[in-house]
């Protein structure tokens, strides 16, 4: 039961993602795959993580570079590296889903170690994340997908388009841990960066279903 309470609200939002890619939809070889990434993308993050939690003793300074700019980058990687030339990459809609997927395989490791790593308090902590960590992982994946997914066809623009994807995400991670994690009681903040983020990413789903080329076919 409490694994089931871990990993099904990623799964949900994965699944809802994949329901928005309504004109082509991704092979699910590729769905799997990327998720898959992302799962794998936690290894290289816990340990690249470690070395930082010692590098940085300001919070604004780990949060940013030990977190936010290590976690994004891994998922910037695989979706980069393995998923931006597929052929299947085919409209700005793939970008978002891809890039989710990763976000969300990364998220459903990571919630698994939360959710038992506090012992007692196991259905609890999978109930607060569901509503706070897991949307904010898949809202950040939105962002980086949205921009990596224009680049795809604007050469002109390509390395902005693929920087302001990267530094996207980076940026609400670690508005979002600075303000949860700070002492200063800037905890309602990390909630206003999710709202944000969410009435970006819905504008941004919506633009990229608009521009897609199977749209009237």
């Amino acid at each position: 039961m409490i694994l089931l309470f871990a990993i099904l609200p990623p799964l949900i939002i994965a699944y809802y993602i994949y329901q928005k890619d309504k004109y082509e939809k991704e092979p699910k070889s590729l769905i799997v795959k990327s998720f898959l990434f992302g799962c794998i993308g936690v290894i290289p993050a816990i340990v690249l993580e470690s070395f930082a939690e010692g590098l940085f003793t300001n919070l604004f300074l780990y949060v940013f570079l030990g977190i936010a700019f290590v976690e994004e980058g891994i998922k910037y990687f695989f979706l980069k590296k393995y998923l931006y030339k597929k052929a299947d990459f085919n409209e700005p809609m793939d970008g978002i889903v891809y890039a989710v997927m990763i976000s969300l395989g990364f998220a459903t490791i990571e919630n698994i170690a939360y959710v038992f790593g506090h012992e007692g308090q196991e259905i609890q902590v999978a109930i607060i994340r569901m509503f706070s960590a897991i949307p904010a992982h898949a809202l950040m994946g939105v962002i980086m997908g949205y921009y990596v997914g224009k680049a795809k066809f604007d050469i002109d623009n390509r390395k902005t388009l693929l920087l302001k994807g990267l530094f996207g995400a980076i940026l609400l991670h670690g508005l979002y841990n600075y303000f949860l994690l700070s002492k200063a009681g800037l905890g309602i903040f990390a909630i206003i960066s999710l709202v944000v983020a969410y009435k970006f990413a819905k504008r941004a789903i919506n633009e990229s279903l608009d521009s897609s080329p199977f749209k009237n076919i």
